[in-house]
């Protein structure tokens, strides 16, 4: 009997106009009639009102969540961060900063957040955060970092894969010390403490709700998401996952654009209508 519910964002919840759409709104409501609990995991900070204009209404279809890919778990409304030490934080900008065009974020606790070039008006819109609250990289010294991220342009819009070499280096330099992903198709690098990701996250909430292991399942589409895809016997990899990532899950659903989520619920779990 499934339990629980474990939900990517980007590329699995969210369509490509980063929406819920009104189908896979519906399912989600059943489960929750039905009992079932309902996680956000990840990549992104706990902004949905900010980052994705939700209401209220929609934002309390959930019981809690992982955000920065595991660096920050609520549940019952108690929020928890995981940061960075700062020697591993200096490292990464000294390596990413040798490529004078890739930008750098730092997000911090209370989801504020520090940039190396600024954003244009809609770069700031894309990641909730008001021009005039965003940090310099240097103003960050004495404050607890989450996650760090390195990326072209605002990110959303990218189309320049990180360069190889710097790719290189900081997943070298990481190794050992921090956790690293390199996602996005290569546009993206992600970093958070050695001990954070999302399965660690989900077999937290797990453990503090005393779910059995079956009694949950998991969706994704992304490299952050590969290890919770292989724990578990109900996980489902979207259609537009890549190749590599379909290839770890137990199940793969329809894609992101065609309510992969509300097919796999309806159709594979069977725990609403199929509508």
């Amino acid at each position: 009997m499934i339990k629980a519910l474990f939900l990517d964002l980007d590329g699995t919840l969210l369509n490509n106009k980063k929406e819920i759409t009104d189908i896979t709104k519906t399912t989600l409501k059943e489960c929750k009639k039905k009992g079932i609990k309902l996680f956000i995991v990840t990549a992104r900070p706990p902004l949905h009102e900010k980052m994705l204009s939700w209401n209220e209404n929609l934002i309390s279809l959930f019981d809690g969540g992982s955000y920065y890919n595991g660096g920050c778990i609520i549940i019952d409304n108690h929020k928890k961060y995981i940061t960075i030490s700062g020697d591993i934080v200096q490292g990464v900008i000294k390596l990413a900063c040798q490529d004078e065009k890739l930008n750098i974020a730092l997000q911090l606790e209370h989801e504020k957040h520090a940039f190396r070039f600024p954003l244009d008006e809609k770069g700031y819109n894309i990641w909730g955060v008001p021009a005039d609250e965003a940090l310099e990289l240097d103003k960050t010294n004495n404050l607890q970092i989450v996650k760090i991220l390195a990326f072209h342009s605002n990110l959303a819009d990218s189309v320049t894969p990180i360069n190889g070499e710097i790719v290189k280096n900081i997943e070298s330099f990481c190794t050992g010390r921090a956790q690293y992903y390199l996602s996005d198709k290569g546009k993206a690098i992600q970093i958070m403490a050695e001990s954070v990701s999302k399965l660690n996250s989900i077999e937290e909430m797990r453990n503090y709700y005393k779910m059995e292991k079956n009694e949950i399942a998991v969706f994704g589409d992304d490299v952050p998401d590969m290890e919770m895809l292989c724990e578990y016997e109900y996980g489902f990899a979207m259609g537009n996952a890549e190749s590599h990532i379909k290839e770890k899950a137990r199940f793969i659903t329809l894609d992101n654009n065609n309510d992969g989520v509300h097919h796999a619920i309806c159709n594979i779990l069977k725990l609403c209508n199929r509508g």
